[in-house]
């Protein structure tokens, strides 16, 4: 798995998540310690627990977001492992001559009496004359690789460049062809549809060693590059770049055939078309073996594959922005509180998981598929289906003798009764329900009887239901909401109770002048109107929702 990283100064952005972390760290000083005095000032505060909470809160949602920041640098960086074929057309050819202008090609054991530039560059000037429509660029190597000719198919320009080859073109020290390589791919369009070569004029002499790690970047791009040695191998002294300092050289031809040998490995491992070959100048034939590899190429279609690495970055945004959301949600929601949802639900599970696979029968399987079937029709309103289907489960267990298909039973059934109104028989559905029921059928139970008394008004019966609800299961809302409507609505009742039993003051009419009775008249007309008026305003604020 090769692992690679196109912008590595990207990294320097992690820099940022120290002062961040710095003043987070004093800013959550601050909300520690006022929290803390409020549980302190307050025992009974509401919120007592989820305040003591709040360093790890705050903590977790730290460390989530700096992880978050980290993969969105990651990301940016592009950072990438694997690779992956990529089928292009190839027609035509392009080559980039790559030329090693370091003080060691001023060597002159070439043959006639050259410097191994000038041979190079007199090899390379018989190369274009016979090379056709071949589009080519100039690339020069020493301590850097520059583009000095970008791709064209003039060759005149490259051959009046061919003539002032020397190393004092390039200022800087040393012998680099992995620069002048890489820079030799950055001379070929990334579009362009033609087979690339690069052929290298060199003596193999470098300085850094990193030759076989760019043969290897030209083999994933489908490149193919020939190594082109000039010089003899016996030591020959030149002056180095300060002019004073004499150096031995000599033609490096088996490090040069070993990088070929390697890098040709890595591309059998990688199923590249791309070759790399290495070439003694000196010997007959040379440059025909460089002109026949691009001569197939001119007329013909071919299809060469590419060897690109697998970019990584949606993955790392992903991840950055699922930790970012994991962050809000932790420091937004009531962790306490769905930690005990999740363990009803994961006890809703195992009773589940228990009815329908421990010691599991062909029966218990039918009576499950039976009861989801039924409650599918439940929550489509189609009540009387669903009915149907819990009264055939109910007989069926019966006869099975399945105590757990039973209860579930006797409980929808009491759910389907109340939502159609048939509140005598939902109780008594409910009452059939045994006390070793699982917890969430028991409240669910005394929720129902309580809605069921409601709406019957009987309201001091509704209240113990929904108490006995919370007391089962103290967590419900829904519960807490309507034990305090019943409350409010028993002791309106109790009060209009009590206002009816008031006896109303007997007047003798006899003894009563006609300008009394006329007042107590009016009195009792105001009276009427007053009370028909609280009526009509109690009908309107009677409908809670329960």
């Amino acid at each position: 798995m090769l692992f690679s990283c196109e912008r590595p100064y990207a990294f320097y952005g992690l820099l940022l998540l120290v002062p961040s972390i710095f003043f987070t760290i004093n800013k959550f000083r601050t909300v520690i310690t006022q929290s803390k005095k409020i549980v302190v000032s307050d025992a009974d505060f509401y919120e007592d627990k989820r305040i003591k909470i709040i360093p790890r809160i705050l903590i977790l949602r730290t460390v989530l977001r700096a992880f978050s920041w980290v993969l969105l640098v990651f990301a940016y960086a592009g950072v990438s492992w694997g690779t992956y074929e990529l089928p292009v057309q190839k027609s035509g050819s392009a080559v980039s001559f790559v030329f090693d202008i370091s003080y060691s090609m001023t060597a002159d054991d070439a043959p006639g009496g050259l410097t191994r530039l000038q041979a190079a560059s007199r090899y390379a000037d018989m190369l274009l004359s016979r090379m056709g429509d071949a589009s080519v660029s100039v690339v020069l190597a020493k301590g850097d690789g520059v583009i000095v000719v970008p791709l064209t198919e003039d060759t005149a320009v490259v051959q009046s460049l061919l003539d002032t080859l020397s190393p004092s073109l390039m200022s800087a020290s040393g012998s680099s062809l992995k620069k002048g390589i890489d820079a030799a791919l950055q001379s070929f369009p990334a579009s362009s549809a033609q087979t690339a070569h690069i052929w290298v004029f060199s003596d193999g002499d470098e300085t850094d060693g990193q030759l076989v790690s760019a043969l290897e970047s030209c083999i994933k791009r489908g490149v193919s590059v020939s190594l082109i040695g000039f010089g003899t191998e016996r030591e020959v002294e030149v002056l180095a770049g300060d002019g004073k300092t004499k150096v031995f050289t000599a033609l490096r031809s088996e490090k040069l055939k070993k990088a070929a040998v390697q890098s040709s490995k890595h591309a059998l491992n990688f199923n590249s078309n791309a070759s790399v070959q290495y070439i003694d100048a000196t010997e007959s034939g040379s440059a025909l073996a460089l002109l026949r590899s691009i001569a197939g190429e001119r007329n013909t279609v071919t299809v060469s594959y590419e060897i690109r690495p697998v970019k990584r970055h949606t993955l790392f945004l992903l991840l950055a922005l699922i930790c970012f959301v994991i962050s809000i949600a932790i420091s937004e929601c009531d962790i306490e509180n769905y930690r005990k949802r999740l363990r009803r639900t994961a006890a809703v599970a195992l009773v589940a998981s228990a009815c329908l696979f421990s010691s599991c029968s062909n029966a218990r399987l039918e009576h499950a598929k039976e009861i989801l079937t039924s409650s599918w029709a439940w929550h489509q309103k189609n009540y009387n289906s669903a009915t149907a289907g819990f009264l055939r489960v109910k007989e069926d267990a019966l006869h099975s003798g399945d105590a757990l298909a039973v209860q579930y039973a006797y409980y929808n059934l009491a759910a389907t009764y109340i939502m159609q109104g048939e509140y005598s028989v939902a109780l008594s559905c409910l009452q059939e329900l045994s006390p070793d029921a699982p917890q969430h059928v028991q409240y669910a139970a005394c929720y129902n009887r309580g809605i069921v008394a409601y709406r019957s008004g009987d309201y001091k019966m509704a209240a113990d239901c929904f108490k006995s609800a919370l007391m089962i299961d103290n967590s419900k809302v829904e519960a807490k909401e309507n034990l305090e409507i019943a409350r409010r609505w028993q002791i309106a009742k109790e009060t209009r109770t009590e206002d009816s039993e008031l006896l109303p003051v007997v007047q003798d009419d006899s003894e009563v002048s006609a300008i009394e009775n006329a007042i107590f008249q009016h009195i009792r007309e105001n009276d009427r109107r007053q009370w028909k008026n609280s009526e009509q305003t109690e009908q309107l604020t009677s409908s809670v929702d329960y």
